[in-house]
């Protein structure tokens, strides 16, 4: 099933006003934004930000709000890319270089949705993007935070040697509790 997406050439002349249509409308803070202001460092926001757009695409079933929600995910993910080629931006080099892939692709698959129709197995692939990219920042930060805390054990108690695996599994745990709180 293809959704037609909405173009400057197909969209319909300007008439007299009909009956108000309910407008999709991106949120007040743009989900580029969001990014731009975290410069890619918030993991918990941008993942939010990701997860958003993902929703959004799944979500889009009318050619308006396809058209709306491409635009949208199309100004997130150059975004993401515009932030990455800054120098403070904390992602690792490799990752920052895979992300730029990904956002050509991103900004791609949208330009193509502009000359017409888009199948909804690319809306899908474009909102598992997000969610994929979402899952690899959390997972990321939550290895970070293992990493950290058993360090701490370590240090906590004494620096002995050969008990990598015990701080690990403590740490783990610790930090798996957080998270379930804060669930």
């Amino acid at each position: 099933m293809a959704t037609k997406r909405k173009t400057a050439s197909s969209a319909a002349p300007a008439t007299a006003p009909a009956a108000a249509a309910p407008v999709f409308e991106p949120p007040v803070e743009s989900w580029a934004d969001t990014i731009l202001r975290t410069n890619f460092a918030s993991v918990e926001q941008d993942s939010i930000v990701l997860l958003q757009a993902a929703g959004a695409l799944l979500e889009s079933d009318s050619p308006d709000k396809v058209t709306v929600t491409l635009d949208q995910n199309l100004k997130l993910w150059i975004a993401i890319k515009t932030v990455l080629l800054n120098s403070d931006c904390p992602v690792e080099p490799e990752v920052k270089a895979n992300l730029r892939n990904l956002a050509q692709y991103v900004v791609s698959t949208t330009m193509l949705a502009t000359q017409g129709a888009i199948e909804t197995a690319k809306l899908v692939s474009l909102a598992r993007l997000n969610m994929n990219i979402a899952e690899g920042l959390l997972s990321g930060h939550r290895n970070r935070m293992i990493q950290e805390r058993a360090y701490q054990i370590w240090e906590e108690d004494g620096r002995p040697e050969g008990r990598e695996q015990e701080h690990w599994l403590r740490a783990e745990a610790e930090v798996s509790g957080l998270f379930k709180v804060q669930s």
